[in-house]
């Protein structure tokens, strides 16, 4: 709510070319900008549970993935709004989805070739994303599908829209302005301002909650199918390639938040559905809940 009543940019200078083609659509309107990061959002939220379902990472049907998401998406008091990073998050989503379809065997190249396409796109809107295509490799390998053509099909899935968007600014003659884009954003030395200590503190329980679930899925991961022992995998690959980018990268900032708690919810919620010791699980489901809340009124 308080993103919508008090809209604002969230980002300084020239962006990625389908960003900059949003600003555009929307006249850079911050409220109409906010109200599409809200849907944004709540289609991911829908999204959790639908992918849940359709891969059973979580042993049983639970809506719990879209409503953990919507908590610690809304965690981050100066990410309340929207920014490339979002866009490039829900796109990345839909590129998990197409990786999972990979292990099932059938069409195994137009999966890939739409997993890379999903990344490109992503990278239009904001530049970091591109290092995904890493962990699309990372993910073919863990599949066992780290072969010749499911490579080069993700990779040309990359390329056409980068390909497309550099063409057409060339054909405008305006190519000099795009490697001016993105010298400057891959560049910029990104910082995480003025970050109270309550946020702080947000952060370190959801952190310490991130390392209590992946240490329970450890514990039980020879318990799990052989696919869902795959998906872990690739979720927390997932998570690390984010972690890195915010570490290696300079103007890769907190919005990576957005990014890294797509894989972050699924093994939270596995943790407190399956964990055997319930009232410990409802301790700490309770603390995300409480904090989740507190930060909007102290944060």
């Amino acid at each position: 709510m308080s993103a919508l009543l008090h809209s604002e940019s969230l980002t300084v200078g020239q962006q990625m070319p389908l960003y900059e083609l949003l600003l555009f659509v929307t006249a850079g309107n911050n409220l109409v900008l906010s109200l599409v990061a809200c849907l944004l959002l709540i289609l991911m939220a829908y999204g959790m549970v639908r992918l849940n379902e359709n891969y059973i990472f979580i042993r049983q049907r639970t809506d719990l993935p879209a409503f953990v998401f919507a908590l610690i998406a809304s965690g981050t008091i100066s990410l309340g709004g929207m920014h490339p990073s979002l866009f490039a998050a829900f796109l990345l989503f839909l590129s998990v989805d197409r990786v999972f379809k990979i292990y099932q065997g059938t069409a195994t190249l137009s999966n890939s070739f739409d997993a890379g396409f999903l990344i490109g796109l992503a990278s239009l809107f904001y530049l970091f994303a591109a290092v995904y295509l890493f962990w699309f490799w990372v993910a073919l390998a863990v599949l066992g599908y780290l072969r010749g053509k499911e490579i080069l099909a993700g990779l040309m899935g990359f390329m056409v829209p980068v390909f497309l968007v550099v063409a057409w600014y060339f054909w405008s003659d305006d190519i000099g302005e795009l490697q001016k884009t993105v010298e400057s954003l891959a560049f910029f030395q990104n910082s995480l301002g003025d970050v109270s200590v309550f946020q702080y503190a947000y952060w370190g329980i959801l952190g310490f909650l991130v390392v209590l679930s992946s240490m329970y899925m450890f514990n039980v991961y020879e318990e799990k199918k052989i696919s869902s022992r795959k998906y872990f995998i690739i979720l927390l690959s997932f998570f690390l390639v984010s972690a890195l980018s915010f570490s290696f990268f300079n103007g890769a900032g907190v919005e990576q938040y957005f990014i890294s708690i797509i894989p972050v919810t699924y093994i939270t919620s596995h943790y407190f559905v399956l964990q055997k010791h319930a009232w410990i699980g409802e301790v700490w489901f309770y603390l995300l809940v409480v904090s989740s809340i507190l930060i909007h009124f102290i944060g």
